[in-house]
């Protein structure tokens, strides 16, 4: 089972990635906020899929999936398109 700690750390290993790229980033909780100063802004949430065998995921709003935790560039990309549409 995974833990706080492992949620937090994948939620900051995103946040530092995308903050080096310039973006604006908040991490509270299991969520992080990631804006380009245009005024959109981007949510990606950690949490474990039970369809996964638990292993933590990064989502959407709502619960969409958007990669497992170690594929942060794939998460990158997604915040990417958010803040595009």
């Amino acid at each position: 089972m995974t833990t706080d700690g492992e949620r937090r750390d994948a939620l900051n290993a995103l946040a530092a990635v995308l903050r080096g790229q310039g973006y604006r980033v908040t991490v509270a909780g299991w969520h992080l906020s990631a804006g380009d100063g245009s005024g959109r802004v981007a949510e990606v949430w950690v949490q474990r899929r039970a369809d996964d065998n638990g292993r933590l995921w990064f989502t959407r709003s709502g619960g969409a999936p958007i990669c497992e935790v170690g594929q942060a560039m794939d998460a990158v990309v997604d915040v990417k398109s958010q803040l595009a549409e």
